[in-house]
């Protein structure tokens, strides 16, 4: 069973129950959610999916939290990490909706013992004008404290144009370097703003914004012909103070992520949450067509 949104604009989103996932969003006539190699595997790639409470990887899918050492399962098996959470793909219930809006909730037990902390998952998707609004927000239902991080992973296109014939125009921002096995190194370098052009570029990294800018929202935008797609995210203190660009071998759409913490946060702790029972965290990002 999917579910259809419908702006009076004639904008619409799709999504699917299993991993609340937007599977198809028009906006302004345009087709902007991809799906890259879905033929080949539908959960390849993570397409569209929500990443909690860990989004990227875990080095060696462990980690140590209040003193005790915890295993997740190593699902990433190319470079022995775990990634990605533990929602991706799991089936959400429809909690309301309307013609333009809907609310869904995953709960999770503390079934694996990687991570035994439960918790309540909540996403709302909303269409307005030529624009999709996202609020996300993770509860700590247990009765210890528990470690969270969060991303989105859509990927963007316009239609059936390759992504060569694209631009990104990104903020200032900070470079993580990474190693082999795709986890940050510690070293790190600053990019200036500007407009980078997609054809012969090939980008799978993660970004964090310069400490001492303050903004309350930050906007990638991806440009094509006289159309720009434009993905924000809400920063600040616990919120998407980080963002990841890759363009996969199809080439036909670009993921662009907002992100809550430094891949490996479980271990280096940046932008880590450390969340106390009862407490939430709350995400907000946009995706905006501009002709």
């Amino acid at each position: 069973m999917n579910l259809s949104l419908k702006s009076k604009e004639g904008n619409e989103a799709v999504i699917e129950l299993d991993g609340a996932l937007i599977s198809r969003l028009i906006l302004g006539n345009e087709d902007v959610i991809k799906y890259p190699l879905k033929e080949d595997d539908p959960k390849k790639g993570y397409p569209s999916a929500l990443l909690f409470p860990f989004p990227n990887r875990i080095k060696d899918a462990r980690y140590t939290f209040e003193g005790k050492e915890y295993t997740l399962d190593i699902n990433d098996t190319d470079s022995h990490n775990a990634i990605h959470g533990l929602i991706a793909f799991e089936r959400f219930e429809l909690v309301s909706q309307s013609e333009n809006k809907a609310k869904l909730k995953y709960v999770y037990h503390g079934h694996n013992e990687g991570y035994p902390f439960p918790f309540e998952f909540m996403v709302e998707y909303s269409l307005s004008g030529h624009q999709l609004k996202v609020v996300v927000e993770g509860i700590n239902t247990g009765e210890t404290n528990m470690p969270v991080g969060f991303a989105w992973h859509p990927y963007f296109g316009f239609g059936s144009a390759p992504i060569g014939e694209m631009e990104v125009k990104a903020p200032r921002r900070v470079k993580m370097e990474l190693s082999e096995r795709n986890i940050p190194t510690g070293e790190s370098e600053t990019e200036r703003a500007g407009l980078i052009p997609l054809k012969n570029t090939i980008l799978d990294s993660v970004f964090t914004l310069p400490e001492g800018e303050n903004s309350s929202e930050n906007t990638i935008e991806l440009r094509f012909k006289r159309k720009k797609l434009l993905v924000s995210q809400k920063t600040g203190k616990n919120k998407l103070n980080y963002f990841v660009l890759y363009t996969p071998p199809s080439r036909d759409c670009i993921a662009i992520e907002p992100q809550s913490c430094n891949t490996n946060a479980f271990n280096n702790e940046e932008g880590l949450v450390v969340l106390k029972p009862g407490k939430k965290v709350k995400y907000e990002m946009s995706v905006k067509l501009e002709a």
